[in-house]
């Protein structure tokens, strides 16, 4: 991997539903803990997590031959009640995937930790559908219109400690998204975030409307299959459709 991205400038370590309980139901886990005097409780697998990051970190490293900075999914090893005990703010970049409103957010940002937002409640594009066990929708619906994306608003969230969000990223994971999907999930929606993250206007989403349903237009005539947001008479009648 390191052979294949040895330009990066960053490296993605995942962190993200590691299961304590997965752990504990190995016997060769639980021995190993033992033999370096930790107990069999939450504080005792954090230790054991630590542990595998540090080695995981030094082998990245050593991989791509360099120090470079690590980005880590919110998890409870990235808790801000004792991120700081694990995680250097100096190595590591937390993505953020609760929601935007998570107290996480201001208490990471307060400890200096430069964040990357990815919140379910506005950029997972698989919310809202089916869910892939069990019946009922998903467990993130609803769906996430494009003008959810578009006033999910970092400066808004990080507000003074806005130099420390770095970015936002859409996330579409695979479970019931494929080939044949993923255009339409993706776009128009991702050019919401687009506008939002490099430009991010004071403006809401009712001002960019018509550049939304201009942008669809051209995915089209490029040869995509971007999702339909309004009748085509809305985009041949500029502002009739709009209240």
């Amino acid at each position: 991997m390191a052979e294949t991205f040895k330009t990066t400038d960053v490296f993605h370590m995942g962190g993200d539903e590691v299961s304590e309980r997965c752990w504990n139901s190995s016997a060769d886990i639980r021995a190993f803990m033992l033999q370096n005097r930790w107990d069999l409780d939450k504080t005792s697998f954090l230790k054991l997590w630590n542990y595998f990051q540090t080695k995981a970190q030094d082998k990245a490293y050593k991989a791509f031959g360099r120090k470079l900075p690590l980005i880590l999914w919110t998890s409870t090893l990235t808790e801000y009640s004792h991120i700081e005990k694990y995680l250097d703010k100096n190595d590591y970049i937390i993505q953020v995937w609760t929601t935007g409103s998570d107290p996480q957010i201001s208490n990471l940002l307060k400890k200096g930790y430069k964040l990357i937002l990815s919140n379910y409640d506005a950029l997972y594009f698989d919310c809202g559908y089916g869910a892939w066990i069990g019946s009922g929708n998903n467990w993130c619906s609803p769906y996430i219109g494009w003008q959810k994306v578009y006033e999910n608003r970092p400066r808004d969230m990080a507000k003074e400690y806005s130099h420390l969000i770095l970015g936002g990223e859409a996330a579409l994971w695979t479970e019931q998204s494929d080939s044949a999907s993923v255009e339409g999930r993706l776009w128009p929606r991702a050019a919401a975030l687009a506008e939002r993250l490099w430009s991010d206007p004071d403006t809401d989403w009712n001002s960019a409307e018509q550049r939304m349903l201009h942008i669809r237009e051209r995915l089209v005539r490029m040869g995509y299959k971007p999702e339909s947001l309004e009748p085509m008479w809305c985009y041949q009648n500029e502002g009739y459709c709009h209240n």
